[in-house]
């Protein structure tokens, strides 16, 4: 009896702990068609997860050579859930071909003066986010597992066909609840067990 007790607060606990585990992130190959947002061509990317990498092939068609006469590089962008972006890299006659470590959501090509700078323009050009593989009709293909994204900035061409930018509302609430019902169930779990191991002393002592 006293050893089934214990063996059910251990238990217990144990799932308590497995709740508070970060789980591990799930891997979204896919495909992404960027479509302009500027009248300023397409392109098309392919992501391979493989190694703990995504393998990311893109290749672009009718980008204008310049948005503007200082900025005549085109650079692309990963963004995940969150809204963090990270550099990909310089597209050189329209082709891409590099990896990230990223879990990204979304990719977007901008307009820049420097190929080598670690935040992106305001001036977003292509943006497209990621679809899964289509392998034909009786094969299945992995869904894309990440929610749909709340961009940390949006292009939005306006009627004087400039582009701005908007800055969405992001909310933690959801995270920040999940978060308390974890720890609460730790606590919980090292209740109990604190509870068992008293009850089975007191017991002991008292044969």
């Amino acid at each position: 009896m006293k050893k089934n007790l214990f063996g059910a607060l251990v238990s217990t606990v144990l799932l308590g702990l497995v709740f508070c585990l970060p789980k591990p992130a799930l891997a979204n190959e896919g495909v992404i068609n960027l479509r302009s947002t500027t009248g300023s061509g397409a392109c098309y990317a392919a992501s391979v997860f493989v190694d703990g990498t995504y393998k990311i092939l893109m290749t672009c068609r009718d980008l204008k050579i310049a948005l503007t006469s200082e900025k005549n590089i085109y650079v692309a962008w990963v963004e995940d859930d969150l809204g963090k972006q990270k550099r990909l890299g310089e597209i050189v006659n329209g082709k891409l071909s590099t990896i990230t470590d990223m879990k990204y959501i979304r990719i977007f090509v901008t307009a820049e003066t420097s190929g080598y700078g670690n935040k992106p323009s305001e001036d977003v050009v292509l943006t497209g986010f990621v679809e899964p593989i289509n392998f034909g009709a009786g094969v299945a293909s992995t869904p894309i597992v990440t929610p749909t994204p709340t961009p940390s900035k949006s292009a939005v061409v306006t009627t004087n066909g400039k582009t701005a930018t908007e800055e969405p509302a992001q909310s933690g609430l959801g995270t920040a609840l999940s978060t308390i019902v974890k720890i609460a169930l730790l606590g919980f779990g090292i209740l109990l067990l604190v509870v068992g191991v008293f009850s089975f002393l007191s017991r002991r002592r008292s044969l």
